[in-house]
């Protein structure tokens, strides 16, 4: 999906690139549960890679999800939806979160 992420000045904002995390249940509350997408290449043990195979439409970069990077947001801020991750791979990256939070 894409969404605003302001600047520091809080006046302006850029569109950039982020996954829902959160389920239904979260969803109800008028919330996503959403981690950072980024096109640059850390190695820091916090990334995960994004393989065409993970996704259900290839994005236009290779992607990496920065697993530490995550956020809450009002669902009436999405701008728009790009592709969805396979459940195999979201299940990858559930684990690799928990990992970094246990």
């Amino acid at each position: 999906m894409i969404v605003p992420v302001p600047f520091t000045d809080n006046q302006r904002f850029k569109l950039r690139p982020a996954l829902v995390l959160s389920n239904d249940l979260v969803h109800k509350t008028g919330d996503v549960l959403i981690a950072q997408i980024t096109s640059k290449s850390v190695s820091d043990g916090l990334s995960f890679p994004l393989s065409e195979s993970d996704l259900t439409i290839k994005l236009p970069l290779t992607s990496y999800v920065r697993v530490h990077k995550l956020f809450v947001l009002e669902d009436e801020l999405i701008k728009g939806k790009v592709s969805h991750l396979k459940e195999e791979a979201y299940q990858r990256l559930i684990g690799k979160i928990i990992d970094v939070i246990s």
